[in-house]
């Protein structure tokens, strides 16, 4: 399988552009909205996006640096083909995120919207990095999520990821119960 890197950075900006559009005119109460207590709140499904982005990238510049100066040996291996595809959206199965990814019990709004716009450019740069390196021989060193181990896999990983997340939040924006906007007249 070979990872489009030209797709993941078109990810990096529909992104930015979807949380500016969709996330940034909501109210407080509608990102912490939760439609019940085994569910996350849109803050929660975004704040888990940018710890995971935040884990995973000394990991990619870490391999983006060996595979520059090493050329690593390894394999991509069909699990994480298969691993990439059950994580796009429209998501027919829950995946248990790994405890160091959750998100946190408070939020800080303000935090949420500096991490995501952030987090995302470090990831850019990243891809732009390893644009030339051989990704699918590189591996990542104690991968967040232990099926995905190469750097190309990686970095798909993190797209598909995004994607998965924000079809989450949007599908909690379309829930019947969720807090509808309020507009009072002066």
């Amino acid at each position: 399988m070979e990872i489009d890197l030209t797709s993941c950075l078109v990810q990096v900006e529909a992104s930015k552009s979807w949380f500016a559009r969709r996330v940034l005119p909501l109210s407080l109460e509608q990102l912490r909205w939760r439609p019940d207590p085994l569910h996350w709140s849109i803050a929660e499904c975004l704040d888990h996006l940018n710890v995971t982005l935040g884990l995973y990238l000394p990991k990619i510049e870490q391999a983006v640096e060996s595979g520059a100066r090493n050329g690593w040996n390894g394999r991509l291996e069909t699990r994480e083909a298969e691993v990439l595809k059950r994580i796009e959206p429209p998501v027919e199965s829950r995946v248990e995120a790994p405890p160091a990814t959750n998100p946190s019990t408070a939020v800080d709004p303000d935090d949420l919207v500096e991490g995501f716009y952030l987090t995302r450019d470090h990831y850019a740069e990243a891809v732009r990095r390893a644009g030339y390196l051989d990704l699918a021989n590189i591996l990542i060193v104690e991968p967040v999520y232990p099926l995905i181990r190469t750097l190309g896999g990686t970095l798909g990983f993190l797209a598909a990821h995004d994607r998965r997340h924000m079809w989450q939040a949007e599908r909690l924006r379309n829930e019947s119960r969720f807090p509808r906007a309020v507009f009072t007249s002066k």
